[in-house]
């Protein structure tokens, strides 16, 4: 029989999902599709799990209509469907043990009742003939919750709903309340930069969005880079995030896992039984007010602008970029006021064979407020030692004021074609647009002026265009061919003032005295790349994946170079070229309904060119340390009381003098205010007693160092020194490239009807990305090579599913998972800013999800605790011995250190060992009205490795290990509540309100590379209204 036409994005969507059946007193059609009947025969693989999950699977993997009552089904399992069968036969299998059958209509859907006849309620069965239904929760969005707990790794998912109600004052504030997952730079980049169970940069956790990448590694000074994702939530439909590598198909994974971002499809939009439908959203948030940036002075005289500091080659005093700050006051309060404000456009249609979708969003918000509680932590005086500005922000930033560099300014488009091709395959066609104009400032303009707070710079710019491709093709009839592909684009345009200069500033080459913008930089980055898939039924019990992905990625600046002129710190224009590319198989074996297995292999490469180094040939050197010359000296060392008797002997020595007037009183008094001594007696010196040499990769080892391996041990030793001995030579660009193979493999086991437990093995290549491949200031180039990354993750965890207990419940799942991941060869920046391999990184953790959901109350429990975090490094270790080898050997610096070594990028990604959020909520009025909210904790910043080395590290007068760049920035317990009130006002309008950071707490975001206190308490007001 000929299939009717299935348009794209088929539905996977609860015709008024399960959730919903208290609305329509008791009624819960589990899902509709196309009014047709198929007999033929095909293959399902649809896991056990709760009969109303496993009805939703089959209804949408067999395009069949299904209605039923909820109270027949609640509490109720399957042993799922794996093999051919046809609908009548697979139906018959699902309810197996049920009490329940399936029975046909006339027009080929079916109808589920009790075998008794009886269907409970004395109402009409609802059966919904196409499946374009709208609900507060598309099916769609249900299947990605369910996958939380269905799924054989950890997610986290997002819906639509829940986007769109917590989407909060920056894209990081996507994350808030999701366990274990943070962003980095949160509040000072207007981008996410994602940070999972504490792996975070580039290339460790992708950013998809529909399949496109557009990440930008941005330099921080001394403060690192950060991995910026440009997205503007407005646009979004769902988000996935996988906790750890994974091998899920068309799935792009890090080290550290992935996020994959859907945008608004056409199912959001259009109606039930419709083919056209529209939507629009207007928001207005309080907390914010008008940013006010300052005129720059390019091409001035410096000694024309008043408040300019002329003379000055770093003008760290420009009184040009002050503002006047605001304090917030009861209008900032308002919701509607005007300072943060933002709507958005849409519409689709769906016809046989074209489906369409177009969006205009724009959101428009001045610089946030801080909030005013709980500012103890954040409110001490500033302790140079310990260079953490995080503890005496309070103090500068003072509570409850405008937080400059904080404004933001997104425009976008999304344009989504699909043509069905036939039933079985389909193509379509995606376009999006977002232009954004924000605040950031680098993070050392901020770190030591008296009034900080007050510094506005200019404002960013950065323009993101997407391009793709999609085709599938899934033939009905035939199990070798379930296709699909990706071709896509993006173009990434970023001015950004993030080069290391100052926005007015004068230049050293240039006498004149005019002053220029050196603190923008420019990037132009584009990436090319294609995904392809196909899964194939071998036999009933055995399925194969096939997978490949290639990436080609080029980067160019418009900034100019001149070699003569210095421009004072300002980064080097970065320029270059890279392509990475995978395949991958993977079988899934089901021996047994109860058992699956499932193993498989990539193979991956790389390679990476720096254009810019080719492009000045000749012009760089780069510096190789061959060796260290080790030398030393003996003797002793004086005790206070031998000084002191020295001191008064040399006095006495002098005394006669005065006293018999050879030399006045004023002329003793200097002699003796001029008595000292050491406290070291150097007897004798070894100069170049040994040679220090590194490995075949240039690495150190504390063994080979006679100062530290006990070879002078009762020497009385008072001195070591290492010598380097440099070798400068020209640096010439070259072309980087690695492979390699790594496997994965899982399995599962279900328990019973109700739980079930799992462990995955997946290992994992990272390669260098485009910015540890590339030269500029503060970052070289290692002439050893740096090897990818190799991520062993180890994944072992148990699920239950407590509706056998709590038999009301629509919803009652449980899951733990212990984690266990080693990377080996991670990137560093080294203590000679070059990038290096460290030996590994260890992570362990355990993760508990919960929700429970019983119609008319519901709630949901994350909890994240981290048992390990930290990184080994002989290498490392030895380098910062070096500072101070005498202290080195009464108080070695530890080969392994919590989160990362000091001076290095990876110490500056710490999250909270502890992060939880707890959610509640209720719908009433015949799910009209919806109230809940959510409270998310951070434990505080701690790290002892740390504190021992800044006790041990350099202070004025007192030599010490070195600590001074990339300091990591803290922060404090923090608890947020949030809430929202939502009332569907009739069947085209709703509005929402939400208040977000409900008690004013002051703090800031885990991950930060900025002093930049996170916003305040926030109302958001919202109409929607759908056509």
């Amino acid at each position: 029989m000929k299939h009717q036409k299935q348009p794209l994005f088929k539905p996977l969507m609860l015709a008024i999902p399960l959730s919903v059946s208290v609305a329509l007193h008791g009624i819960s059609p589990v899902l509709a599709a196309d009014n047709m009947a198929q007999v033929d025969s095909r293959y399902y693989s649809i896991p056990a799990g709760s009969l109303d999950s496993v009805l939703n699977q089959f209804a949408l993997t067999a395009d069949v209509s299904l209605s039923i009552n909820s109270a027949l089904t609640t509490g109720k399992r399957s042993s799922g469907l794996n093999g051919d069968y046809t609908q009548d036969a697979a139906l018959a299998k699902i309810l197996a043990n049920t009490n329940l059958v399936a029975q046909q209509t006339q027009n080929g859907s079916y109808i589920v009742k009790s075998e008794q006849g009886d269907d409970g309620v004395n109402l009409p069965t609802i059966t919904i003939e196409d499946n374009n239904a709208r609900s507060d929760m598309s099916a769609r969005d249900q299947k990605g919750y369910d996958d939380v707990y269905d799924k054989n790794t950890s997610t986290t998912f997002i819906g639509k709903t829940e986007v769109e109600r917590y989407k909060g004052t920056t894209p990081s504030d996507l994350l808030q309340g999701v366990p274990g997952v943070f962003s980095g730079e949160a509040r000072n980049s207007g981008a996410l930069d994602l940070n999972i169970r504490g792996v975070q940069g580039p290339g460790r956790v992708p950013v998809t969005i529909d399949g496109t990448e557009q990440a930008l590694t941005v330099w921080r000074g001394y403060n690192g880079a950060t991995n910026r994702n440009y997205i503007d939530p407005n646009l979004i439909g769902n988000v996935q995030i996988y906790k750890g590598a994974t091998n899920e198909r068309d799935v792009h994974s890090g080290v550290g896992g992935a996020m994959v971002v859907k945008t608004l499809s056409p199912d959001d939009l259009i109606r039930d039984g419709e083919t056209f439908g529209a939507e629009f959203k207007i928001e207005g948030s309080s907390n914010a007010t008008g940013e006010r940036v300052p005129a720059l002075h390019t091409g001035e005289l410096a000694t024309d602008v008043d408040g300019y500091p002329a003379g000055s080659a770093y003008p760290y005093a420009d009184k040009t970029l002050r503002v006047n700050l605001k304090s917030k006051s009861d209008s900032d309060n308002n919701p509607l006021n005007g300072g943060d404000y933002a709507y958005r456009v849409a519409a689709a249609k769906k016809s046989e064979h074209f489906d369409v979708l177009a969006a205009y969003a724009y959101r428009e918000r001045g610089n946030y407020y801080s909030g005013k509680n709980n500012t103890g932590y954040y409110n001490n005086p500033s302790v140079a030692d310990t260079r953490d500005y995080i503890t005496s922000l309070a103090q500068y930033w003072q509570p409850g004021d405008e937080v400059t560099n904080t404004s933001s300014l997104m425009e976008s488009w999304l344009l989504k074609t699909t043509w069905h091709i036939d039933d079985d395959q389909k193509i379509g066609f995606n376009f999006r647009q977002s232009d954004s104009t924000y605040g950031e400032i680098m993070p050392s303009r901020i770190n030591n002026q008296s009034d900080r707070s007050a510094i506005q710079w200019p404002l960013s710019e950065v323009t993101a265009k997407a391009y793709n491709i999609e085709y599938s093709y899934k033939p009905i009839d035939n199990r070798w061919i379930d296709f699909n592909a990706n071709l896509w684009r993006t173009d990434t345009v970023s001015d950004t003032y993030t080069s290391g200069g100052f926005p007015n500033q004068t230049l050293p080459s240039d006498t004149s005295g005019v002053l220029y913008d050196n603190a923008v930089a420019n990037a132009n980055s584009t990436r090319d790349g294609i995904t392809l898939s196909n899964k194939m039924n071998l036999t009933d019990t055995l399925d194969l994946t096939l997978g490949g992905r290639f990436q080609h990625e080029k980067l160019t600046s418009d900034d100019e170079y001149d070699e003569a002129a210095s421009a004072g710190w300002r980064m080097l224009p970065r320029a270059g070229r890279r392509e990475e590319w995978e395949t991958n198989f993977d079988f899934a074996w089901r021996p047994t309904d109860k058992l699956k297995l499932n193993a498989g292999m990539t193979y991956s490469a790389y390679w990476a060119f720096d254009d810019f180094l080719a492009a000045h040939p000749g012009e760089f050197s780069q510096s190789t340390t061959d060796y260290y010359n080790i030398s030393y000296s003996t003797g002793y060392v004086r005790t206070d009381e031998e000084i002191a008797t020295l001191v008064a002997e040399r006095k006495a020595f002098f005394k006669t003098y005065l006293d018999s007037g050879a030399i006045s009183q004023a002329v003793y008094d200097q002699i003796v205010a001029g008595i000292s001594y050491d406290k070291t007696v150097i007897e004798n010196t070894y100069n170049n007693y040994a040679t220090w040499k590194t490995d075949a990769d240039g690495n150190y080892d504390r063994a080979d160092n006679p100062c530290l391996n006990g070879e002078l041990a009762g020497k009385n030793v008072v001195s070591c020194q290492t010598n380097p001995v440099n070798n400068i030579s020209i640096a010439e660009a070259k072309k980087h490239k690695d492979h390699g193979w790594v496997p994965h493999a899982g399995i599962s086991y279900q328990f019973t009807d109700y739980s079930r437990a799992y462990l995955t093995y997946t290992e994992t290549l990272r390669y260098p990305s485009m910015f540890e491949s590339t030269m500029a200031f503060s970052a070289s180039q290692n002439p050893y090579g740096v090897k990818p990354e190799h991520a062993h993750n180890w994944e072992l965890a148990y699920v239950h599913d407590l509706t056998q207990w709590f038999t009301s419940a629509e919803y009652a799942d449980i899951k733990i998972a212990y984690y266990d991941n080693l990377t080996e060869n991670v990137i560093e920046r080294d203590s000679n800013f070059k990038f290096n391999n460290v030996d590994e990184q260890k992570i362990r953790g355990i993760e508990l999800s919960a929700r429970y959901d019983n119609g008319r109350f519901f709630t949901g429990l994350g909890v994240n605790y981290t048992l390990q975090n930290e990184i080994c490094d002989e290498d490392s270790a030895a380098m910062l011995s070096t500072n101070d080898l005498m202290r080195a050997v009464d108080n070695p610096i530890p080969r392994c250190f919590k989160y990362g070594f000091p001076n290095g990028y990876q110490l500056a990604q710490a999250t909270p060992e502890l992060s939880a959020n707890l959610s509640l909520g209720g719908r009433f009025m015949d799910r009209r009205l919806e109230i809940g909210g959510r409270a998310t904790y951070y434990k505080g910043y701690e790290n002892s490795d740390l504190d021992w080395y800044i006790a041990n590290s350099y202070r004025a007068g007192e030599l010490g290990y070195v600590y001074f760049y990339n300091t990591p920035y803290s922060w404090g317990d923090t608890l947020i509540f949030d809430a929202y009130v939502r009332y569907k006002i009739n069947e085209i309008f709703d509005v929402e309100f939400t208040g977000s950071n409900l008690s004013d707490q002051y703090y800031v975001d885990p991950a930060t590379r900025s002093a930049v206190a996170a916003p305040g308490r926030t109302f958001k007001l919202g109409l929607t209204g759908r056509f």
